[in-house]
């Protein structure tokens, strides 16, 4: 029974071992998995940081500028601009127009055929 009660107390031992190192390298892979989490987060804190201040920035101002420079490359339109400048100083000007020029609004029209007239009655007229 010597023999059974040495592997009994070697297991225990063993197992307690184990218990304590698994205990220590628990600890440690907590703060290391948290550690690592920090940082990759921090990292892609600081890329979203950057993208949305610097780069959306700085790629907004280069449109504008871009917007601002196709502006000046117009060309102009000569001959539609003399026809619009025309076209404004005959709007302004007044137009004249003659005595005898007819006068479309007045109707003088005249029956041509005959109508005729009745007279209608009403009860004043009857009673009186």
């Amino acid at each position: 029974m010597s023999i059974l009660t040495k592997i009994k107390t070697q297991f225990k031992k063993s197992s307690a071992n184990k218990k304590k190192k698994s205990s220590y390298f628990t600890t440690w892979r907590i703060i290391t998995i948290s550690t690592v989490s920090v940082l990759l987060i921090s990292i892609f804190g600081s890329f979203y940081f950057v993208y949305n201040k610097i780069y959306l920035t700085l790629n907004n101002a280069h449109s504008i500028f871009l917007l601002n420079t196709d502006m000046n490359e117009e060309s102009i339109d000569g001959e539609g601009y003399e026809k619009a400048k025309k076209g404004i100083e005959e709007k302004k000007n007044k137009i004249i127009l003659k005595k005898d020029t007819k006068n479309i609004f007045n109707y003088n029209l005249t029956p041509t055929t005959l109508t005729n007239t009745s007279t209608l009655v009403t009860k004043k007229q009857d009673e009186e």
